[in-house]
């Protein structure tokens, strides 16, 4: 990897790999994580996004030629509340309609994660099983997508500052 390759940030790294309307929610996104405090510390992709020093979402972007325009995936996100902080069942049901289910199970491929088969949790108090280290996904979020995905990740920060001793990987 060149030096020059080392010093690009998130940002111009989607600058070359999306375009239009799905760039602009990208950088759109990846502002609004640095505006709440998320930093991008160390890690040599630069797409890892941490609060406190606790991993809060990956931000995972390619392009191919399927895919001219690009797309990109948000990874991990809270998986129950806080009665602090409001949810409502509409937020509930998203996180939960964005539950990725290992492929081994369905007939399709492995999801990558590493951990097939998969994993069971519970989401906003409903069970799956099989599911990815990455439990919630959300591919290629459009703005109304991204404004439920902000409430979660403002969900997350909520638990990390207010529950001692409260882990993002606790989920």
């Amino acid at each position: 990897m060149s030096e020059q390759e080392k010093k690009l940030t998130i940002e111009d790294k989607l600058k070359e790999s999306l375009n239009g309307d799905t760039l602009k929610n990208a950088l759109d996104f990846v502002a609004y994580l640095r505006e709440i405090g998320m930093t991008t510390l160390d890690d040599k992709d630069g797409n890892r996004f941490y609060y406190k020093g606790e991993l809060m979402c990956i931000i995972i972007f390619w392009k191919d030629d399927a895919n001219p325009s690009g797309l990109w995936i948000i990874c991990d996100a809270p998986v129950s509340g806080h009665e602090g902080f409001p949810t409502d069942e509409s937020l509930e049901e998203f996180a939960r309609a964005n539950v990725k289910i290992c492929g081994v199970f369905d007939g399709s491929h492995p999801c990558g994660c590493g951990s097939e088969p998969g994993k069971s949790i519970t989401v906003f108090g409903k069970d799956y099983d099989n599911v990815c280290t990455s439990e919630l996904q959300f591919y290629s979020p459009d703005t109304e997508t991204l404004e439920k995905v902000k409430k979660l990740m403002e969900l997350w920060i909520y638990k990390i500052d207010n529950i001692a001793g409260y882990s993002s990987q606790d989920r």
